[in-house]
């Protein structure tokens, strides 16, 4: 994925190191050598809710059900680690992905948080961004 992410961002590597420590689960979608999409799901640990996070799909592959197996791929793991729920969370403004959550059966929980963060955008500048999202939950 760091081949398609912006100039001087290493997501890649930063959700693979994170894998490597444990409590996430760092997800690649692929056709042959091509990562198309990728997303990190936090695994829950005791009474913590599984959470997919980060969910990102290259846009020249949008709607061809890239996010949709990313999604069902975290909850797979997410049964698999005995958990009976998992949420994802979805900004205000990005009624793309919300659509796509609510057709495989997420619904809004009420629990809104305002974030503040930098990013790059693809050319390698810096921006901060304040987000406020919704919290979404699926029963698995």
């Amino acid at each position: 994925m760091r081949a398609v992410q912006p100039v001087g961002a290493d997501l890649a590597s930063t959700f693979f190191d994170a894998q490597q420590a444990g409590g996430v689960v760092y997800l690649i979608a692929w056709e042959g050598p091509e990562p198309l999409g990728d997303g990190v799901l936090v695994t829950g640990a005791g009474d913590v809710v599984p959470e997919l996070k980060n969910l990102n799909v290259r846009a020249t592959h949008r709607s061809r059900g890239v996010g949709s197996a990313l999604i069902r791929a975290a909850e797979e793991v997410s049964r698999a680690q005995g958990a009976d729920r998992m949420e994802v969370g979805v900004s205000l403004d990005n009624s793309r992905a919300r659509a796509l959550y609510e057709r495989l059966g997420y619904v809004g929980t009420g629990r809104q948080s305002t974030v503040t963060y930098e990013y790059l955008d693809d050319d390698g500048n810096r921006h901060t961004a304040t987000e406020t999202s919704e919290q979404l939950a699926r029963t698995l």
